[in-house]
């Protein structure tokens, strides 16, 4: 790269934020904390990337609000629950990093910024069993935020979600667990989000939302209007061309902005956080074998690895390309596709391939499944797309995904267009299903006769299924003797295609334990700073539990501003 002149500088900034989802917008709030002058570019017309769509938990382990609600943690026990889980694949300096740093990110973030969480008390790690895994707490729940305290103005630049994502009253990830355990609290939590809801006279009048943000738009929300409080300006439509690289050190960037080509000089860093090419049907054929994982997977729309490539570019190195944070998939006949996490671990269903056959437990940790709908695919058995089929008291009962509500509310004709396209089957008898489905009859029934016996002992000797704490986190609790296990057995029956789709990916740019990003010789690439799915994950090819996503991204970007400032916090 050629040396610019002092004039064709158009802009300096300290520290340059490429991506304004969570882990871009703590960094820059961070940084500016921190003493630096900071600016956020954004490629889409909207702020909030794959955050915004997701569900806001972070995953901070040893975090000050756990001694709030009874649990206790430390270091080592963090460290020695993910060791376990991702081996020696991960730098252990850059493990110890994210553990100690993370509590650090939070207590700062909700003292210096709007950002504020609860933890989820009774929301355990996915493998709590293991030496150091605990029971609860460390998975942190979004608090909401009013539209009124954002304005509309603010509102309207964040990313939305798709229109069958978006309820008369939003509900947090607490507030979901109640709904989904089917107790006395239930009933109580929904009367009172709805009077909630309709007392609110001056939005219901303006044919406004839920006044309230939850998830991740609530984190989001909070976040954005933070930066717009500290004159922390964000550029959407802004794309970057190109870093700018003079004597090894990333100094400025090279962008377009409104039809006009900008270089930004940049004192001290550029930091990569615009998130992974989950939607990039070219590098998913290259690195996950199939071009079609693009459109499986449910994140952003604008995760198309710009980023990923501008570090390359400069000389970085990559690795991890074959990860991705699963989860399987619901592909909706408008081309939408949405994360299918909670259903598949109520009783009344079980998920299927072509054989007919189960392949896994349906209520494990969705990267798990993920994993074993690969096996079985691999073994020829046609799993992709495998089969959720669930029966009539499923239908009654409980939702489906975002799409359908309980049948006790909304019957099946309220849905025509799903069943005259064929995106849901449903027949009289499991027979029937099996042929709509074109799945192995005999092999259906055997799997379902077997449901309906390990139903009445509670004990699913094939996988285990409602064993693990995590599989009864979202279970009905009204069903014995495991609430996770029922027979499918109550007419008519129906069978929706399960995709083998992702959160994001998780393969990308080598950083170190300050989030710097390393070239192909291990060597620090100066001024360059990386988070989130634009990086090889700290998390390896694991997923520990809710929020390992977000808790390590908004860390490495706290990290990330904490280096660049001087102020490494170790």
């Amino acid at each position: 790269y050629r040396s610019l002149s002092l004039s064709e500088w158009h802009q300096e900034i300290d520290f340059l934020v490429i991506g304004s989802g969570a882990a871009g917008m703590t960094a820059a709030i961070t940084a500016q904390q921190l003493g630096l002058s900071a600016l956020v570019l954004e490629n889409a017309e909207c702020y909030g990337g794959t955050s915004a769509l997701s569900g806001g938990v972070l995953w901070i382990p040893n975090n000050h609000l756990m001694a709030g609600v009874g649990i206790d943690d430390s270091t080592l026990d963090a460290m020695t629950y993910l060791q376990q889980l991702i081996g020696d694949e991960v730098p252990i300096d850059k493990l110890q990093s994210f553990v100690t740093q993370a509590p650090k990110m939070l207590q700062f973030m909700q003292t210096h910024s709007l950002l504020n969480y609860a933890p989820a008390k009774t929301y355990p790690d996915y493998y709590s069993d293991l030496a150091g895994g605990k029971n609860g707490a460390r998975s942190l729940d979004p608090v909401p935020y009013s539209i009124r305290k954002l304005g509309l103005d603010l509102l309207a630049g964040m990313r939305e979600q798709s229109k069958r994502k978006r309820r008369s009253f939003s509900m947090t990830a607490g507030e979901a667990h109640i709904l989904f355990s089917f107790t006395w609290r239930s009933p109580l939590m929904i009367y009172r989000r709805l009077i909630t809801f309709w007392l609110d006279v001056p939005f219901r009048f303006k044919n406004m939302p839920d006044n309230r943000l939850t998830l991740g738009r609530a984190m989001v929300g909070r976040l954005r209007k933070t930066m717009a409080e500290r004159n922390i300006p964000l550029w959407l439509k802004t794309s970057v061309n190109e870093l700018i690289v003079e004597d090894g050190k990333v100094c400025g960037v090279r962008c377009q902005k409104e039809g006009r080509i900008l270089n930004i000089k940049v004192n001290k860093a550029v930091l990569l956080a615009s998130g992974g090419f989950a939607r990039n049907a070219d590098m998913r054929e290259k690195y996950h074998s199939k071009a079609e994982h693009a459109s499986y997977s449910a994140a952003s729309p604008s995760d198309m690895g710009t980023g990923l490539q501008l570090g390359l570019d400069a000389g970085a190195a990559q690795d991890m390309m074959a990860y991705a944070w699963w989860t399987p998939t619901l592909l909706y006949p408008d081309g939408g596709s949405e994360a299918f996490i909670v259903g598949k671990s109520l009783p009344h269903c079980l998920v299927v391939n072509k054989k007919g056959l189960r392949f896994c437990n349906e209520a494990e940790p969705y990267e798990d499944f993920v994993k074993h709908q690969f096996a079985s695919q691999s073994d020829g058995d046609e799993a992709v797309p495998a089969y959720f089929i669930f029966d009539a008291r499923y239908r009654h009962e409980y939702p489906v995904g975002m799409g359908i509500a309980p049948g006790k509310f909304l019957g099946d004709s309220h849905y025509a267009p799903l069943f005259t396209s064929g995106w849901i089957k449903k027949a009289d008898t499991l027979i029937e299903l099996a042929a709509l489905c074109g799945i192995d009859e005999a092999g259906l029934l055997t799997s379902i006769e077997k449901m309906g016996a390990f139903a009445k002992t509670g004990i699913d000797t094939d996988f285990m299924r409602g064993e693990g704490l995590a599989d009864r986190y979202y279970s009905d609790h009204r069903i014995g003797p495991n609430p996770c296990l029922s027979a499918v057995d109550s007419a008519p029956f129906y069978a929706i295609k399960l995709w083998p789709g992702d959160l994001g990916t998780k393969g990308g740019l080598v950083t170190n334990k300050n989030a710097c990003v390393l070239n192909t010789h291990g060597q620090v690439i100066e001024g360059l700073y990386a988070t989130g799915n634009v990086t090889a994950s700290v998390m390896g090819n694991s997923y520990p539990a809710a929020g390992s996503t977000l808790g390590p991204a908004l860390t490495f970007g706290y990290i990330a501003a904490c280096h660049a400032a001087g102020e490494c916090n170790e």
